[in-house]
């Protein structure tokens, strides 16, 4: 139990009892790192600005893993539900089934540090609020479903203009990624050019398309695909998404995805915002092979190659029926 008294928050466990003022709760959060981050660095990164756009498997854990990590400002976005199916990679509770992300994240964030300062939005990130968000941050996390194309790139167009640092996660079977792009050292387009407002504009009548019953999940998933990969290095795909990708059934409009990689995923996050706040500069793409790290041999790249070949030929194929779809749509 949780309350205030006196300007300081009374935690008890049981039968014991501690009362804390916020600075004693801070040095205790964050004693058993004090010898591996610099005091400075620590302050800076307690008081940045933190916007999580999307707390499903990539933002959530994210935010759980700042705060932990001794963030006190955040500003957490998701129009989304929490699903039974969730459990097993984003850090909710099965009594948060059904209720909306954003909430039951704050809600989490503040048992971990009943002093941080957190702002909900169960609306998402929408193209009224995208601006204001983005110029109150000091770091934002992209963790927007890419079924919503639109909004990432609303997200990267406001940051590029705004000129803040951007983190996005990807995980691909066991491998954890996070792209980096500092709009606020290069002056580059959202996304570096990736997404476009023209190609925008299509996404907009091809997602009509599937909410009106026009195309299905798997169709309007294969579309996503073909538009948009990110800075994914095909040598560097994991077989397993590789093989994913070949046997998937397209109209199978689900995405798979491992908690382990979410966790992992938040760790790179945490140590790239630690960095970006200390002023230095970090890699463009971050990329942890869970699994060949564990694996006493692992396939190299020639052995890879056969497998990468039917993949884009899969993919490839994939893209043709899209544009099919986009034809009949258009």
């Amino acid at each position: 139990m949780i309350e205030n008294e006196d300007n300081k928050e009374i935690i008890s466990s049981g039968t014991d009892a501690i009362s804390l003022t916020k600075d004693e709760f801070y040095t205790q959060l964050t004693a058993s790192s004090k010898k591996f981050i610099d005091p400075e660095i620590q302050e800076k990164f307690r008081n940045t600005n933190i916007l999580v756009a999307g707390v499903g498997s990539v933002g959530n854990p994210i935010a759980m893993m700042a705060v932990r990590s001794g963030a006190e400002h955040i500003t957490v976005l998701d129009p989304d539900i929490v699903a039974v199916d969730n459990l097993s990679r984003q850090q909710y509770t099965a009594d948060q089934v059904g209720k909306n992300k954003a909430e039951m994240t704050s809600q989490n964030l503040k048992k971990i540090n009943p002093f941080v300062n957190v702002k909900s939005f169960n609306c998402g990130l929408t193209s009224q609020n995208a601006r204001e968000l983005v110029a109150k941050s000091d770091i934002v996390i992209d963790g927007v479903d890419v079924r919503a194309l639109d909004m990432v790139y609303e997200l990267h167009k406001w940051a590029a203009i705004e000129k803040k640092p951007v983190l996005v996660g990807y995980d691909l079977a066991g491998s954890a990624m996070v792209a980096v792009y500092r709009y606020d050292k290069e002056n580059i387009q959202p996304l570096r050019g990736e997404l476009t407002q023209e190609k925008i504009d299509e996404f907009n009548g091809i997602h009509d398309a599937y909410k009106d019953g026009r195309i299905s999940n798997g169709e309007f998933l294969n579309y996503v695909y073909d538009v948009f990969t990110g800075p994914i290095n095909p040598l560097k795909v994991p077989v397993e998404q590789l093989n994913e990708l070949i046997e998937r059934d397209p109209n199978d409009g689900r995405t798979y995805q491992l908690g382990t990689t979410a966790t992992v995923l938040s760790a790179l996050t945490i140590e790239s915002m630690r960095r970006i706040v200390a002023g230095e500069d970090i890699k463009d793409v971050i990329m942890v092979d869970i699994p060949g790290e564990v694996r006493r041999s692992n396939p190299n790249v020639l052995s890879k190659i056969p497998l990468l070949l039917r993949t884009l030929s899969v993919v490839k194929e994939r893209g043709r029926s899209v544009k099919e779809i986009i034809k009949k749509i258009v």
